[in-house]
């Protein structure tokens, strides 16, 4: 997956990697401080989503709605790469039912067609550009 996110970086790309920790530190943040559809939106800018190592860690609620928010909004828009130990069918074995399913069936990674930009924003743990 970091191969993946280095070449969407070298054609000008803007990349943004969370764990799905960090992905929920962040929306629980935007949550607290009323900032939900600017981060959301701010994410969502990017033209590659890696939501790294689903699984790894039980999630809670707040983890299942940070993804859901993400994968809602970027659904048919983004490029959006999820990596995990379980298969997609099996992610409600780490998230609670309580929250809705996300809005794919199985595909791991949604292809979009978005024009270059600038390098990795958007992102707690940003790719070095190379120059």
């Amino acid at each position: 997956m970091e191969a993946l996110a280095h070449l969407a970086i070298e054609q000008d790309l803007r990349v943004a990697w969370f764990t799905l920790e960090t992905l929920t530190t962040t929306i629980g943040r935007a949550k607290v401080d009323s900032t939900m559809a600017r981060t959301v939106t701010r994410i969502c800018r990017c033209d590659l989503i890696v939501v790294d190592d689903i699984g790894m860690l039980p999630a809670g609620q707040d983890a299942a709605e940070a993804f859901y928010r993400i994968i809602d909004a970027a659904y048919e828009r983004r490029s959006v790469a999820v990596t995990s130990n379980i298969h997609p069918s099996g992610f409600d074995t780490i998230m609670p039912r309580r929250s809705p399913p996300p809005p794919w069936t199985g595909c791991c990674i949604t292809p979009t067609s978005s024009s270059p930009r600038a390098t990795a924003t958007g992102s707690p743990r940003p790719w070095p550009a190379r120059g």
